[in-house]
């Protein structure tokens, strides 16, 4: 299997974990904390999303992201940012206006729009450094201190930098997209069972 054809099929099973974790809750338990200190749900689930969109549309591509497109961009979901660097009290008062059908067809939206392109580039585009901070500087919502705060440090990110100039492609596909999604989704599935556990 070639680098893209693996990231597709990567991209994918983020998207079939994301289904099954998230298809049949609830709208209690969409804005439900079982832990003092956690995002709700409804708020996790849109910052998954809302990451892709970003890294794919603006950090890579320096295209209008999904949420800036119809229907999306008329749609609740429509917030400013990402979700990085957002305090609790924020994410708190978001999570009521994100819907499960919304959140997973946007989802849904981002996902098929990503393998569309990828579908269009070929391995050489993973090695390039995309000129990041002139994609975000188009975007008041990423010049926020708490946005650049979070992604302009890290040990990813300081070392690409230190040894590349820049964070190539494929860091936004691998780690953005997928492995980062993948640990909010693990916060997902344990929110779930310590909802569960309070039921019993």
């Amino acid at each position: 299997m070639n680098a893209i054809g693996l990231l597709a099929q990567q991209l994918e099973t983020v998207n079939v974990r994301l289904h099954h974790s998230a298809s049949d809750l609830s709208a209690e338990e969409l804005v439900a904390r079982p832990v003092p200190g956690v995002n709700p749900i409804a708020f996790l689930v849109w910052h998954m999303a809302r990451s892709q969109d970003w890294a794919v549309n603006t950090a890579i591509r320096d295209v209008p992201e999904m949420i800036m497109r119809e229907p999306w961009s008329r749609s609740p979901l429509a917030v400013p940012g990402i979700g990085t660097g957002f305090e609790l009290e924020e994410a708190v008062a978001l999570a009521p206006r994100f819907h499960r059908a919304d959140l997973l067809a946007y989802a849904d939206a981002v996902h098929a729009d990503t393998l569309s392109w990828l579908r269009t580039v070929d391995e050489t585009i993973l090695d390039q450094i995309p000129d990041v901070a002139a994609h975000d500087a188009r975007h008041p919502e990423y010049q926020t201190p708490g946005f650049r705060a979070e992604m302009d440090s890290g040990p990813e990110h300081d070392e690409a930098v230190g040894s590349r100039g820049g964070l190539p492609v494929w860091i936004f596909l691998t780690s953005v997209s997928i492995t980062h999604l993948h640990r909010h989704l693990g916060e997902l599935d344990l929110l779930r069972n310590l909802l569960e556990l309070k039921r019993t």
